[in-house]
């Protein structure tokens, strides 16, 4: 795959996709997010790739959106843009940036934002769409977009108020400041936080383990976690069962059952 905007690696079941803008602390270009959408929906059907690990160059992951004229993607509609400002925008919101932030979230396999350095406006809930964030102690958020005189994007006003709450996401939005990896972490925006030294090493080894687990029932246990942000108790009892039921006649939860009985750690094959 040839990406001038991000890179792209894949060894032992992990992708690493790193947002590669360094002279911009890795801003969201359209053309980024265009490329962005265009590897995670190569690689979708791909049953060898186990995660997802989504990263920025250079010491800091995204420092928020970049509508750099210069940086357009391919399918941009260039009558927009002169005519109408305004619309060009609604334009690249709904359907460069949009695509990107639904491809990621709505990835079927785990998805790891690894966060050093600045997360802030557009970068920040890039990071908040992935499954997992794990954040180097240094780095930052900020929800910064009242800041710059514009509103939440990237799902932002979707994703806050699901992952910390109605007021939390009220008291971040209004005021835009930066908050430390801790703060997020006790907020409920950040998986887990470790040490800058030893941060690499501690990720890795976590990403590692979860590259280990059945990846049918992941897809599964995924797909039934966000379906029930928007359903009753019984609708999602009902999913469960169903899941539950296809699962059962795996190969995969043979072989869980296998390593059950062996007291040995499961060897699971994605089928």
């Amino acid at each position: 795959m040839e990406f001038s905007r991000i890179a792209f690696a894949k060894k032992d079941g992990v992708v690493q996709i790193t947002l590669n803008r360094p002279d911009r602390r890795n801003a969201l270009s359209p053309r980024m997010a265009e490329e962005l959408t265009q590897a995670l929906r190569r690689i979708e059907g791909d049953r060898a790739v186990r995660v997802v690990v989504l990263r920025g160059t250079d010491g800091h992951f995204c420092s928020g959106g970049d509508l750099a004229p210069d940086d357009m993607p391919e399918n941009a509609n260039p009558d927009l843009a002169p005519a109408s400002p305004a619309a060009a925008v609604l334009d690249l919101m709904n359907r460069i940036y949009g695509d990107a932030i639904r491809t990621l979230h709505g990835f079927p396999k785990p998805v790891v934002a690894l966060v050093e350095g600045v997360a802030a406006g557009a970068g920040a809930n890039l990071a908040f769409a992935c499954d997992l964030v794990y954040a180097a102690r240094s780095a930052r958020f900020s929800e910064i977009f009242v800041k710059r005189g514009i509103s939440l994007d990237c799902g932002g006003s979707w994703l806050l108020p699901r992952l910390i709450g109605l007021q939390k996401a009220k008291e971040l939005a209004f005021f835009g400041d930066f908050i430390s990896a801790d703060e997020a972490h006790n907020a409920g925006l950040v998986t887990q936080v470790y040490e800058d030294d030893s941060f690499e090493t501690s990720a890795a080894e976590r990403i590692a383990t979860l590259a280990t687990r059945a990846p049918v029932a992941l897809t599964q246990i995924k797909q039934s976690l966000h379906r029930s942000m928007e359903l009753g108790l019984s609708e999602a009892l009902e999913i469960e069962a169903v899941s539950q039921a296809a699962l059962t006649a795996t190969e995969d939860a043979a072989e869980g059952m296998r390593a059950f009985i062996e007291k040995r750690e499961p060897n699971f094959l994605g089928r």
